[in-house]
């Protein structure tokens, strides 16, 4: 009589505890994130129809979408003269083309990142849209890459244009400049374009940087690229798939309406082809470059510093001539500072109580401009009785943060202001125990600069002490006590780069030079004429880049192209691998 007594408190305790959790709903976990894309089920008319009639097509997608862009991401080659216009319908997208259509034409509307599921936003690439107006479908493609001319970064979303030579009025050349293309795609993130669908033609090859919508060079600021020969198609095979294997890949089972329509919609898998075509088919390398507008300009105008003017211009500037509006010029009242390239310049001025510049640029004889310029800060207005106080002679030097490279620079002090008046004979130089005068000189014609000479020691400490008011600059301001601490460097700190040029097969004049990994800053440059050998010695451990500029002009800078003068931006070379410099080691490449 025990056993059924405990079987049955068992039976009770459990349905006690199946009860309690059925009290207690928990919402669904659900199931796992989805990240795949929209999936066309059918397309009306298929996609590849030929002698197509229709005024919309209807493209159905296995779930709802979204169009991100559409202005911009989703458009037809050959472009028609209106724009196409599109339309969400549940799960379906609604094209409509307001444009009769050409006779015996291949059209394809290219989607881009346009196409997105509705929940979770993952965006359908690569698909297009193909129609033909005649008999048949063209079937050729092209492809090529577009980075730009100065740094061969890739550039992305930029408009690849085809023409055809068939315009009877107009020269072949002048059509990118005239008329809109008669094909069209956009790069991708890593600057490659494909073409599909093409006939069988020699096509001009254009990039056009569109800044209005019109799909033509008519933009000074536009940037291009064009190729010197002419493009011509290919076909691209499929390969097929291996059959002979009694064993298949499982494919996953997809839901369509119309599973006929979805194998005819074959440009999904377009985006996938590109990169194998990459590997086995000729793509034609396109440079983007913007032309130089042959107007000097002057560009900027600041006051970075009170009492001073910034203006940048630009093209370099041979003559300046500033004349004042506001005050009288017949005294001196300014000092003017040039660039290195003289594209810029400072303007300081020296006549006192100006707190503002209203004046005519004059650049080579001809009137750039008239700028008005506060030259002093408000806070400095309301408080000019401490204006002395306010304002201080700053002052930097040549040693970096990591020490003083004394093996190739010399030791520099810069004052923010033009120096008026000093003494030399109070500034210190402490390095161990011993404190001397060192020689001083200025080294500038603006007074700006002065070096320091000594006979630097290998890994010393080094302290430039300046009493308060040894130097003045204009208006009158001065410093406070400045120290000034540096260290020098061992030459087992640096390394030394022995490049070897081998120019047998590209003769010229080419600037090679040594940069940072992101190029933001050059290091050192030499100019070569034929083969030979570069040293860049004694310089800080880190990676570095080495880049080659083809100076066909001998102006020992990189200088843009020009599309009407068929000129192509001068050539850049980069070393193929990235250049490691060690402390106290010799590294030594070649370069063909």
């Amino acid at each position: 009589m025990q056993r059924p007594i405990i079987l049955f408190y068992l039976f009770l305790l459990t349905s006690v505890l199946l009860l309690s959790r059925c009290a207690h709903p928990v919402s669904p976990t659900g199931g796992p994130k989805d990240t795949e894309p929209p999936v066309v089920a059918a397309c009306d008319p298929p996609n590849s129809a030929v002698n197509f009639k229709s005024k919309s097509i209807r493209i159905d997608f296995n779930e709802f979408i979204n169009l991100k862009n559409p202005v911009a991401e989703i458009f037809i080659s050959p472009p028609l003269k209106s724009p196409i216009d599109t339309k969400l319908r549940g799960k379906s997208l609604v094209v409509k083309l307001a444009d009769s259509l050409a006779p015996n034409t291949t059209y394809s509307i290219t989607f881009g990142n346009a196409i997105a599921d509705l929940s979770e936003g993952n965006v359908l690439k690569g698909f297009n849209y193909v129609f033909s107006t005649g008999a048949f479908v063209d079937t050729l493609s092209l492809q090529g890459t577009l980075q730009s001319a100065f740094d061969h970064t890739p550039q992305k979303d930029v408009f690849i244009e085809l023409y055809i030579n068939n315009n009877d009025t107009l020269p072949f050349d002048s059509l990118p400049i005239r008329v809109p293309p008669y094909y069209i795609t956009k790069t991708n993130d890593q600057g490659n374009f494909m073409f599909h669908n093409l006939q069988k033609a020699p096509f001009k090859l254009f990039a056009l940087a569109d800044q209005n919508g019109d799909l033509i060079f008519n933009q000074p600021s536009e940037k291009i690229a064009f190729s010197d020969s002419l493009a011509n198609p290919y076909y691209i095979t499929v390969a097929k798939p291996d059959t002979s294997k009694t064993e298949q890949p499982k494919v996953p089972p997809v839901k369509v309406k119309n599973i006929d329509s979805l194998r005819k919609t074959d440009s999904i898998h377009k985006a996938d082809s590109i990169k194998r075509s990459f590997l086995i088919y000729p793509a034609y390398p396109l440079f983007l470059f913007e032309e130089n507008d042959s107007i000097q300009r002057m560009l900027h105008a600041s006051f970075p510093l009170e009492g001073m003017a910034m203006l940048v211009f630009r093209y370099p500037v041979r003559n300046l001539r500033v004349v004042p509006l506001n005050f009288d010029s017949v005294t001196p009242w300014h000092m003017e500072e040039f660039s290195a390239k003289r594209d810029s310049v400072r303007i300081w001025i020296t006549r006192p109580n100006v707190d503002s510049l209203v004046a005519k640029v004059m650049v080579d004889n001809k009137i750039a401009d008239t700028i008005r310029l506060e030259l002093v800060k408000k806070e400095s207005q309301k408080k000019s009785q401490k204006k002395a106080k306010g304002i201080q002679l700053a002052m930097g030097t040549s040693a970096s943060a990591f020490g003083l490279n004394q093996f190739k620079n010399k030791l520099i002090i810069t004052f923010s202001y033009p120096l008026t008046r000093w003494d030399f004979s109070r500034v210190l130089l402490i390095a161990k125990k011993d404190t001397i005068h060192p020689e001083i000189k200025l080294v500038d014609s603006l007074k700006r600069k002065i070096l320091i000479l000594h006979k630097w020691e290998e890994e010393t400490s080094y302290r430039v002490l300046i009493p308060d008011s040894v130097f003045f600059g204009i208006q009158n301001i001065s410093h406070d006590t400045v120290r000034l601490d540096f260290r020098t460097k061992g030459e087992k700190d640096f390394g030394n780069l022995i490049l070897t040029m081998n120019m047998e097969k590209r003769p010229g004049q080419y600037v090679v030079q040594l940069t940072n990994e992101k190029e933001s800053i050059v290091f050192e440059e030499h100019t070569i004429q034929g083969s030979g050998i570069l040293h860049f010695n004694f310089m800080a451990p880190g990676k570095y880049k080495l880049k080659a500029i083809n100076d066909r002009n001998g102006n020992k800078r990189w200088d843009t192209g020009n599309y009407k003068l068929k000129i192509q931006p001068e050539e850049v070379m980069y070393f193929p691998k990235t250049i490691e410099i060690r402390s106290n080691w010799d590294v030594e490449e070649t370069w063909n």
